[in-house]
């Protein structure tokens, strides 16, 4: 299914209706929309946290930054997202809202930074709806092609502080999901009958997240003593996937059965700073990238897509401690980040910048709701040669706002009898 390239390109070449499911079209390549997702501090941040330790944060993707957590933490997340698709003379506004995981971390020892944490958010999305028409052995159809599903990712990791400015962490990720695509063939050819194409795809695999941080530069240099750095390295995933195929033609009904296929999601490798100025100002980067010209579907190499890499820049501004008034009791955020996607469209790569801010608000106790907002733009309208004409590409304007409730509860406390 990932894809019927010769039917997804298409939407690209129509110039008919280019409109996303809730999504973009270009989820019609890859595995969709791929999901960078640590945590909604992270987005805020221009999505950097490689190398950004904290006890009141869970970040999914980084095992390591989970030793400081010195309480249990509950963290729920939900987002609302916009996508805005336009070509030269058209566009259409879409919009969603996505539960976007959830994750659990339990103190095992405070005194050595094991932290067991586990939860699930998405890895990918696809959300695409397209209109066009085409000949099929010489007979003319409007086609409606709808594409739906995605991969979640299911964590479940512990992390380990061996001294106090060295921490590690290790997680085993479950990748699991469904993708579906409808096609409509509606004939144009008088007496021709139609027919609607069916293609389930169902996805499961492994791999394993290791990371580090280490925080002890202040022994070379008093200057780099709030300087942190961490990294991270994802293994490739080899995925099962059970490939489903069905026709309904007016008069009947036929199944091709289903068989079991592989496909492969590469390495990927991160690497974070974090530094902090004063008392009050956190600055932070990150660089993450993906090899996907490695991956492979049934055996073979995904067509239009490239390696992607990720480059952020984030600022927080901390909570003034034992503040009376409640705005110096916020963090606020800013980031930008620069991500060259791995769409690549007949020699043209898709690239996507986005500005984010964001905060997070004392609630009761020890739980916080945090806040993050990011507009993007990805891509651009332009025609490019294709292989049998010019290729229309779009350009996404995205609106993401992000909610997490982060709660905290102390468990396992022995308290003083009287």
């Amino acid at each position: 299914m990932r894809k019927a390239f010769a039917f997804s390109l298409v939407i690209f070449m129509a110039a008919r209706v280019l409109a996303g499911n809730g999504g973009s079209a270009y989820t019609a390549f890859g595995l969709g929309d791929l999901r960078y997702s640590p945590s909604v501090r992270s987005m805020g941040m221009g999505y950097t946290g490689i190398g950004l330790p904290s006890p009141a944060y869970i970040n999914a993707l980084i095992p390591a930054s989970w030793t400081r957590i010195n309480r249990v933490r509950i963290e729920a997340n939900g987002i609302y997202e916009g996508i805005n698709t336009a070509e030269e003379g058209r566009s259409l506004y879409q919009a969603k809202g996505l539960f976007n995981g959830a994750m659990l971390a339990i103190p095992i020892s405070q005194q050595n930074g094991i932290v067991l944490s586990g939860g699930f958010s998405p890895y990918s999305i696809v959300g695409y709806n397209t209109a066009f028409t085409a000949s099929q052995n010489g007979l003319d159809y409007n086609i409606n092609e709808v594409g739906s599903g995605g991969l979640y990712r299911g964590v479940l990791g512990l992390s380990y502080a061996p001294a106090e400015d060295a921490a590690f962490g290790a997680s085993l990720n479950y990748l699991f999901g469904n993708f579906t695509q409808e096609r409509v063939f509606s004939p144009l050819t008088p007496g021709a009958s139609g027919s609607t194409f069916f293609v389930e795809e169902a996805n499961r695999g492994v791999n394993f997240t290791l990371s580090g941080m280490y925080s002890g530069f202040g022994k070379f240099s008093e200057a780099l003593r709030p300087l942190s750095l961490g990294v991270v390295l994802t293994t490739e995933a080899n995925m099962k996937f059970d490939l489903s195929n069905r026709v309904n033609f007016s008069s009947e009904q036929d199944t091709f059965g289903v068989t079991e296929k592989r496909m492969t999601i590469p390495v990927a490798f991160g690497v974070g700073a974090a530094y902090q100025v004063a008392d009050r100002w956190l600055l932070a980067a990150d660089f993450f990238t993906q090899a996907w010209s490695n991956a492979r579907y049934d055996g073979l190499p995904f067509e239009f897509i490239r390696n992607s890499s990720r480059f952020g820049l984030g600022a927080e501004k901390l909570p003034i401690k034992d503040a009376s008034a409640w705005l110096d009791k916020l963090a606020y955020r800013l980031g930008v980040s620069y991500h060259q996607t791995y769409f690549e469209i007949f020699g043209q790569p898709i690239n996507e910048i986005a500005f984010t801010t964001g905060f997070t608000m004392p609630v009761a106790g020890e739980t916080r709701l945090s806040v993050g907002i990011e507009y993007a733009l990805r891509g651009e309208k332009k025609a490019v040669q294709g292989n049998n004409g010019n290729v229309n590409l779009l350009k996404d304007s995205i609106i993401r706002v992000a909610l997490s409730l982060s709660i905290a509860e102390l468990w396992f406390v022995r308290y003083e009898e009287e």
